[in-house]
């Protein structure tokens, strides 16, 4: 068990604003198309699970890759709107390791004949984050979607299709 001080408190502070930044970094990068955000919450190399939700194989990419990964996801949507729980739990493994699993209510929005369409995910996040020099980063992601509603062409547009 670590020792619950000082830098302890300030550990978990830190992973739990960079859980929250996760989703605020690909929401700003969506609206801006500025994904550094997005890039600098990982470590150098980032292991991506997102196979239960996209249907995609296990990732290992650079963290510059990783944003590659969320426009192709997120490229028929107008906006999206992540929702993450304050409520993180943390499981310190090391002074410099931890797990990490928090929840998210993901809002996603598209235009469908004229009508403004929301499709949500609300889902599990798993990561595996390591102290850096840079501060506390997500060294591995598993996304692991609970539940959908709303209109479920969303998902199918996550999944790669193309309205024409």
């Amino acid at each position: 068990m670590r020792e619950q001080n000082l830098q302890y408190v300030l550990d978990r502070i830190a992973i739990q604003e960079l859980a929250v930044e996760y989703g605020q970094a690909i929401d700003y990068g969506q609206d801006t198309g500025d994904w550094s955000r997005w890039s600098n919450v990982f470590t150098p190399e980032v292991t991506a699970d997102y196979t239960r939700f996209m249907g995609t194989e296990l990732l290992t990419l650079t963290r510059e890759q990783m944003p590659e990964v969320a426009k192709a996801g997120l490229r028929s949507f107008k906006r999206v709107q992540h929702a993450t729980a304050m409520s993180v739990g943390i499981q310190f493994k090391s002074d410099t390791h931890a797990e990490v699993m928090s929840y998210a209510e993901v809002a996603h929005y598209f235009p469908l004949g004229g009508i403004q369409q929301e499709w949500t995910i609300i889902a599990r996040y798993t990561f595996s984050v390591e102290k850096t020099p840079g501060g506390w980063k997500i060294r591995k992601v598993l996304l692991d979607p609970i539940h959908y509603r709303g209109n479920m062409l969303g998902l199918e547009l996550v999944q790669g299709k193309r309205i024409v």
